[in-house]
């Protein structure tokens, strides 16, 4: 069939052991004063831009709506500056990062864990990675990648149904092309994860079916290196583990207590969709008059709490209604961020990379995705105007471990939001909208109760970066452009673990590569 879908072998999860997310109200300020405007937050001297050689590819604007919400979704949500993990071990680790260029190679992008060190930019394949010839036909979600998290091997695709196999020092060796079902269809697909072993390797991808039964299905599939070491040969048709409503929110390799590599998924999925969500603690409504300064916040200009069209009230009441999702009028364009009734319920799996095994470990019903954390398993969802950071423990579970105070919210009144970013340990947020602006929020280390408040600032691309981009070379000039392009990826990253370390905020557009330093908090 066209999608693959018919005859597809199909792994089935168990949920014996599946936890529910609890939430640890200690960590929840409920009058949380807000983010105060500041001049100060972002580091003057820490903003840099990367002028790319070859401008990145925006796989997101050839999607179009025509193919239908599931499809639409997929691509819009997509951050396209991807995330490798880290390239060394601590002290001073690389995070890494890759994004796909026009001409077919994909670019390392490694961020030092010190703002004060610039980023690097380098190829990872020598040759081009080109379209096949024929390729798969279905909604394409564009180009993807992923490293080994135990070599420094990674799967890369442009999204027709191909896929390569690029070894360190860039060498590329093909492989056949997979195939989802029994009557061997091919299909385009995104790759999540991989890990490999000494001949083999197992990736986790996903696909996009369309029509009445649209959905996100998600796959495992393995392949083996040829006797000659030139060439990758699927094992066998890709096996479906699970489908949903999005894309993974993220994807990670671990090793399980059978010493068995498992990728650890957090994805709404359609498992236990008709089902109702146990009755537990109401989350609190916070309303305008629990705050004593709810004056100064209703209508401020220069707030970050309240929007400064003199609907504050209302505003508030509209963001604790009930299914947590915007009352906006059908036909006006709505952002693709937005939590849907659509939306299936968030669940964790983990999926054995080398056998059909598929474990449903946790499940949030009552929480939306709200925020990308990067740094170890986490994921940051919503909880009434807060976005909790929840950690997936070694067993799978799911525990709350800090909280961005009140961003859910603040992230709701950004209609042109793009990304939400935060750090794991909820001092530090971002939500980077799709062009030129940046909202950066802070708060103090918790010590030990929540903080009362925080900062924020605007971080505006075309006038930070535009600056370093006066003075390029002649040829270069039209490249000055990429500050007002259309953002692609983002990604915040800190310095430190504690809460009390400086954050980098990364931001890819077609052009360039901008870096923007923020500072710690050490008092409110």
């Amino acid at each position: 069939s066209r999608n693959g879908r018919r005859g597809t072998r199909v792994a089935s999860p168990t949920s014996a052991e599946m936890t529910e997310l609890a939430v640890d109200r200690s960590l929840l300020d409920e009058n949380f004063g807000g983010y105060r405007l500041a001049r100060d937050l972002l580091i003057e001297d820490r903003t840099d831009a990367h002028v790319l050689e070859t401008p990145a590819m925006d796989s997101s604007a050839a999607m179009g709506k025509t193919l239908g919400r599931i499809a639409h979704l997929a691509a819009s949500r997509r951050n396209q500056l991807f995330d490798l993990g880290i390239q060394r071990p601590d002290p001073g680790h690389d995070d890494c990062f890759a994004f796909a260029s026009e001409g077919g190679v994909f670019h390392a992008v490694d961020v030092p864990r010190s703002i004060d060190e610039p980023i690097k930019v380098s190829p990872i394949n020598s040759i081009p990675i080109v379209d096949p010839e024929d390729p798969a036909e279905g909604p394409r979600m564009g180009p993807s990648i992923a490293r080994a998290a135990n070599s420094n091997t990674f799967a890369l695709s442009t999204g027709g149904g191909d896929l390569s196999v690029a070894s360190e020092g860039g060498a590329v060796r093909g492989c056949e092309p997979p195939t989802f079902g029994e009557d061997g269809g091919r299909r385009p697909f995104v790759i999540e994860s991989v890990t490999h072993r000494p001949g083999s390797m197992a990736l986790l991808v996903w696909a996009v079916s369309t029509g009445a039964g649209a959905t996100v299905e998600l796959f495992r599939l393995t392949v083996e290196e040829s006797a000659d070491s030139k060439a990758w040969t699927p094992t066998g048709a890709a096996v479906k583990v699970a489908e949903g409503t999005s894309p993974p929110l993220w994807c990670k390799v671990a090793t399980s207590s059978s010493v068995d590599e498992v990728f650890v998924v957090a994805m709404e999925t359609d498992e236990g969709r008709s089902v109702k969500a146990k009755s537990g603690e109401p989350v609190k409504e916070w309303l305008p008059q629990d705050d004593e300064e709810a004056e100064e916040w209703i209508g401020n200009p220069g707030s970050a709490m309240m929007p400064s069209d003199g609907m504050g009230m209302a505003a508030w009441k509209a963001f604790n209604a009930e299914g947590d999702s915007e009352d906006e009028d059908d036909a006006a364009p709505r952002n693709p961020f937005d939590a849907d009734l659509e939306d299936g319920p968030l669940h964790v799996l983990m999926v054995s990379a080398w056998s059909d095994e598929v474990k449903t470990t946790a499940r949030m019903p009552r929480n939306k995705p709200c925020a990308i954390v990067h740094g170890g398993l986490h994921i940051g969802v919503s909880h009434g105007v807060h976005c909790l950071t929840v950690s997936v423990e070694a067993d799978g579970s799911a525990r709350h471990v800090s909280t961005n105070q009140a961003l859910s919210y603040v992230a709701k009144g950004k209609p042109n939001r793009k990304f939400v970013l935060a750090t794991p340990d909820g001092t530090c947020a971002a939500v980077v909208e799709t062009k030129r602006s940046s909202f950066v929020y802070r708060t103090p280390a918790p010590a030990p109760n929540p903080p009362k408040s925080g900062l924020h600032q605007i971080f505006d691309l075309t006038e930070k970066v535009g600056s370093k981009l006066r003075g390029l070379p002649a040829g270069d000039v039209a490249r000055q452009n990429s500050a007002e392009a259309p953002v692609l990826g983002a990604r915040l990253v800190c310095e430190s673990n504690d809460g009390k370390g400086r954050a980098r905020l990364v931001i890819l557009t077609k052009g360039l590569i901008a870096t923007q330093g923020v500072r710690a908090i050490t008092k409110e």
